[in-house]
């Protein structure tokens, strides 16, 4: 008896209404003041007549039953529970902290359940994906809104629902109508328990995105097979290369899809794409661009095949997808949208954006509407919908000036998460302080700015720049290579070229270029600033133009009379050396280990290394010249250690370049050679 009196007096207007709805509650207050009630109690339950139906009311309280056909709380519940809680405190209602004081344990008995709660199984209800965005959002302080009275009420306005948490807490509800312990609820009892600090943000650990579910025997197989391919292609050359080549390297993608080797899979897709360039004597292929990728694969799946545990292998598997994390706010300026297509199998569309922020570690931030061709079908020339809420097609997210609620960003790339909501704040505005602030006058700061980082990014938003000439030098068009150069000078003399290749998808814009680079050689008192994407190619820097803007009147804030960086040493030296290396790779993979006998060549490259002090480097060259030489004597056709050598050197020239390529790119920038 005395857990039902108990049960009674906690049971508040607010708990009631939980139990059923505000509607229930206001037609039983109208029936306790007119039906006969009647009432006998045994143990810890209540027998009630109202209005000719018998209700049991028992303990806890959602438990209670009645005679009438509605399966859920009915009026007559709430009206007997009305009555015998009206019975039981009359003496509380004249002493009013007495009901509190009463009151109080029910609401412990609450707070206890909510803290005992094991945070494993909210994890399990709320699922991966969604039990992700809550913790990312919650690590940038956006929690759900709670109201906490004798029912703990918690909305969650993204999925448009309201979860009440009462005690016992198998009886909470959700505007969902899920009866068991749905996402929502376990992300309000979460919450809960975030906001009493019962848990800490901390505690809560993201899923791991590795390859946890990869079979590792079968990921060493495969890895092991795509070595052996790899190394065959090297040791025959191309020159016997097969015409279905490419479909075999295809196929090993195919394979490494299947075992979760997401950066093998990317390599062999792009390998394949470009062995089809080769064998269709497309004017695009290039044997230094496939050497480099050749090499990457046979380092990436030597180091897998010998990895000694499973954790080692896990480290050179790669992720399928990106991990985002969510932030609060971010307005945005959109610079520029291009046409992507890759030797990977993706084509698409890209838009860039600049943040308006101050300081933010994402100064230009990308959204790609980029889907693969390598399926049956392949890509359809229909636009996808806009992100993000917004009406219409994607491209209308390139001409407003954009505010995104809780946008999800990875390396600067933005999801089209459908818990981000943009909001258009209106025409684009390039006199903005985050627009001008970010531009260049100084082409050798901008260079070491960009690449002298420890830890290079690959991102492309890590390498956009905008940079703002003094004048510029020449606009040629090369009709060989279908490109265009323009080659613009800063105020220090230092030049670079801004050059882009002719594409039948991207025609209108190379033709603008060529307009462009006429305008400026024609009217060198009016200004541009060039957007674009910043990249080093045999020791000098190249901008790849994705938008031109002029009549912006950007001002150089800097008063120097000398860059800022400048190298007069042997670097351009060590480019040449590096180049040369390079070479003598890329012809071994064109020939083929078995029959390419100019071992001298490496020979001879590794005496000019060794003047030039780079010793490690001029070891590797000298211990391939060797194998190559003595295997012109010999019959036996394991190629493994001139395999190994070879992508040592590759390892090796892939750190130099790294160190020293942007130290030749501003050295480089007063040389008045044709660019």
């Amino acid at each position: 008896m005395e857990e039902l009196i108990k049960s009674l007096k906690a049971a508040d207007d607010d708990y009631l209404i939980s139990l059923s709805n505000k509607g229930t509650l206001k037609r039983a207050y109208k029936d306790l003041e007119a039906v006969a009630v009647t009432v006998s109690y045994i143990e810890n339950s209540a027998y009630v007549d109202v209005d000719k139906e018998k209700c049991l009311i028992a303990v806890p309280l959602p438990e209670s039953q009645c005679t009438c056909p509605s399966r859920s709380i009915c009026r007559h519940i709430i009206t007997a529970i009305l009555w015998l809680r009206k019975e039981h405190i009359k003496e509380d209602e004249e002493n009013e902290p007495s009901v509190k004081e009463q009151s109080e344990p029910q609401k412990n008995t609450l707070a206890d359940e909510l803290a005992a709660y094991p945070a494993d199984a909210l994890q399990k209800a709320m699922k991966k994906r969604y039990y992700t965005a809550f913790v990312e959002k919650a690590r940038v302080g956006i929690l759900p809104r709670t109201e906490e009275l004798s029912v703990i009420t918690v909305e969650i306005p993204e999925d448009n629902v309201t979860v009440k948490l009462m005690s016992p807490l198998e009886y909470s509800a959700c505007s969902c109508h899920s009866k068991e312990l749905c996402k929502h609820k376990a992300a309000a009892i979460l919450t809960w328990k975030l906001k009493h600090k019962i848990i800490s943000i901390d505690d809560l650990k993201i899923p791991d995105e590795k390859n946890s579910r990869s079979d590792h025997n079968e990921v060493k197989s495969i890895s092991g097979y795509a070595f052996s391919f790899l190394s065959g292609l090297l040791s025959d050359g191309l020159v016997r290369a097969s015409e279905n080549i490419s479909d075999e390297s295809e196929s090993i993608a195919v394979m490494c899809h299947n075992a979760r080797i997401a950066d093998g899979e990317r390599l062999m897709r792009e390998i394949a794409n470009r062995l089809s360039a080769y064998i269709e004597h497309s004017p695009e292929f290039d044997a230094e661009i496939l050497a480099r990728l050749v090499m990457d694969g046979i380092l990436l799946f030597q180091k897998i095949s010998f990895a000694q545990t499973d954790d080692e292998a896990e480290k050179y598997l790669g992720e399928f997808k990106s991990t985002y994390s969510i932030v609060d706010t971010l307005e945005l300026i959109p610079l520029a949208q291009r046409h992507f297509s890759s030797a990977a199998g993706y084509e698409g569309d890209i838009y860039y954006f600049i943040n308006k922020a101050a300081e933010t570690e994402n100064r230009f931030l990308t959204y790609s509407d980029v889907r693969p061709t390598f399926y049956e079908g392949g890509r359809t020339g229909r636009k996808s919908k806009a992100p993000w809420g917004l009406y219409g097609t994607v491209d209308e997210i390139g001409k407003y000036e954009l505010r995104l609620t809780l946008p999800k960003v990875s390396d600067g790339k933005l999801s089209s998460s459908n818990e981000t909501r943009a909001e258009i704040i209106g025409k684009c505005d390039l006199s903005d302080k985050s627009f001008h602030n970010s531009i260049y006058f100084d082409f050798s700061q901008m260079i070491a700015d960009i690449f002298s980082k420890e830890a290079a990014s690959d991102s492309e938003t890590e390498r956009l720049v905008l940079v703002c000439p003094k004048r510029c030098v020449s606009s040629t068009t090369d009709e060989i290579t279908q490109s265009h150069s323009i080659v613009i000078e800063d105020k220090f003399g230092q030049q670079l070229s801004v050059r882009a290749r002719y594409r039948s998808d991207s025609k209108e814009f190379f033709t603008m270029l060529m307009r462009i680079g006429e305008k400026m050689l024609q009217a060198p008192e009016e200004q541009f600033v060039i957007f674009a994407n910043i990249y080093i190619d045999k020791g000098r820097c190249c901008l790849y133009p994705l938008a031109v803007f002029n009549d912006l009147n950007a001002e150089d804030q800097s008063q120097a009379e000398e860059p800022k960086y400048k190298y007069d040493g042997a670097y351009s030296q060590l480019s040449q050396m590096f180049d040369e290396a390079r070479a003598i790779l890329a012809d071994m993979l064109q020939c083929g280990i078995n029959s390419y006998d100019l071992y001298t060549q490496a020979e001879d490259c590794a005496a000019d290394c060794e003047r030039a002090g780079l010793l490690s480097l001029s070891i590797k060259l000298k211990k391939l010249s060797e194998l190559l030489a003595a295997k012109k004597h010999s019959y036996s056709t394991d190629n493994t250690e001139l395999i190994l050598i070879t992508a040592q050197i590759h390892e090796y020239l892939n750190a130099g370049e790294r160190l020293t390529g942007y130290k030749m790119a501003i050295e480089n920038l007063h040389t008045k050679e044709n660019r």
